[in-house]
């Protein structure tokens, strides 16, 4: 991953978002999302690409334009060895950079998020298998064994009629569901919000990765920490890049799987299926009650969780995201990088 193979701008976004694991303590903050995306849409404005600035005459226009954050964008791009180092290392572990404008960078993501986005994905794997699609498996850490049966049924259906499973890859219901699909022959694809260079050297998923069954994925740094935010802020890159969503178990009103659950819902990104039986939380129920299709054992029997999915939506004529997500896309704006 030498820096020539980086596009200038996935260079420029790279030093203007991230903090490259750097210590001298009087370097340049990195950009906050909105800040980058308030600068993406000045750049536009002047005619410009994040590549562009790391021309002497484009900063100046910059600063000259009064943009607030002028001095902190030309202090971080003047990380030029940081980067250099950073990604030695990444490249040494079998890691991978991709920029919005990259043309790896899943079509899904642009289409659904617009400027909420990543603007840096961070992963390990086939980057081929982000653009796949597939069924969003998710839930809770702490289950008991009825929920994690249910996941791995579920997660064998896919492998078997040849749909990748989404997730988390946090413990219980994400891990769970990704090597059951693995382990029956399909494909996975795990979206972290931390410790992306220790799971990629991971003996669990190391053999997926290095077979290019596996993909892990994150917006955040590779050595980056456990955080509740970070957590939150990748539920919805788990559901918008797959075609259908399967809650395990949630609990209610509280907790990533409920939150992300419940932002499909409003922001209509992909149909949502939620388990039902005589032992699911609460949180399962009141999600059934705000939209989400119920599945049952039942529905696994013929082990084709995708078809019958599909049915039920034809059943109910059908499904239309543009219902919810249209005001809420548009709110978010879009990020000119093409």
């Amino acid at each position: 991953m030498d820096l020539h193979r980086l596009s200038l701008n996935t260079q420029a976004t790279l030093l203007l978002t991230s903090r490259l694991r750097q210590c001298e303590q009087d370097a340049a903050t990195p950009l906050r999302p909105s800040e980058y995306l308030n600068l993406i849409k000045t750049l536009t404005g002047m005619d410009m690409l994040p590549g562009d600035l790391f021309e002497e005459q484009n900063q100046r226009r910059l600063s000259d334009a009064g943009v607030i954050c002028a001095e902190q964008v030309i202090a971080l791009l003047d990380r030029g060895l940081v980067l250099a180092m950073a990604l030695e290392k990444w490249t040494s572990q079998g890691m991978w950079v991709i920029g919005w404008s990259d043309p790896e960078y899943p079509v899904k993501y642009k289409e659904r998020l617009k400027g909420q986005a990543p603007p840096i994905l961070y992963g390990i794997g086939d980057k081929a298998l982000l653009s796949t699609g597939g069924l969003a498996i998710v839930g809770s850490r702490d289950v008991d064994e009825q929920a994690i049966t249910f996941a791995r049924k579920a997660a064998n259906s896919c492998a078997a009629h040849g749909t990748q499973v989404v997730s988390g890859g946090a413990r219980g219901v994400d891990s769970e569901a990704m090597l059951a699909c693995l382990n029956s022959g399909g494909h996975a694809v795990g979206v972290l919000s931390d410790s992306l260079a220790r799971r990629a050297v991971s003996e669990r998923f190391r053999d997926a990765v290095i077979s290019g069954a596996l993909v892990l994925v994150s917006p955040f740094e590779p050595e980056a920490r456990f955080f509740v935010a970070n957590a939150m802020a990748r539920n919805k890159l788990i559901y918008t890049l797959a075609d259908f969503a399967l809650v395990i178990n949630s609990d209610y009103k509280k907790g990533g799987t409920w939150a992300g659950a419940t932002e499909d819902i409003d922001k209509g990104w992909v149909p949502l299926f939620v388990r039902k039986d005589s032992s699911v939380p609460a949180g399962n129920l009141r999600l059934l009650d705000a939209g989400a299709i119920a599945i049952g054992e039942s529905s696994l029997s013929n082990n084709d969780i995708i078809g019958w999915m599909q049915r039920e939506i034809a059943l109910r004529g059908g499904f239309d995201p543009k219902t919810n997500s249209e005001a809420a896309n548009s709110a978010q704006g879009t990020l000119p990088l093409i």
